[in-house]
């Protein structure tokens, strides 16, 4: 019993973390217009270029929002999907 009160508190702090950030940390919420202009971005993914896929689409949301990407965090309205496979 002891171990399960543990991990749950383990969860419960990575999840206050997320959503309480502290002042240096940036939550932003990408809505389905930003998320498709960062979809426009994509040449591939890994699903469908394993070799070839590098930039993760993180750092092409850091672009489109003009975002800090050492303290921005992203949450998607929507999943994204790769334009060549639609994975």
């Amino acid at each position: 019993m002891h171990d399960l009160v543990s991990e749950l508190t383990c969860e419960v702090d990575v999840i206050r973390d997320f959503f309480d950030p502290t002042e240096q940390e940036h939550v932003m919420l990408i809505d389905v217009a930003t998320l498709r202009k960062a979809e426009k971005l994509i040449d591939s993914c890994e699903g469908c270029n394993q070799e070839g896929a590098e930039i993760p689409f993180d750092n092409i949301l850091d672009r489109v929002t003009a975002s800090d990407p050492c303290v921005t965090d992203f949450v998607l309205e929507a999943p994204a999907k790769c334009p060549q496979c639609r994975r």
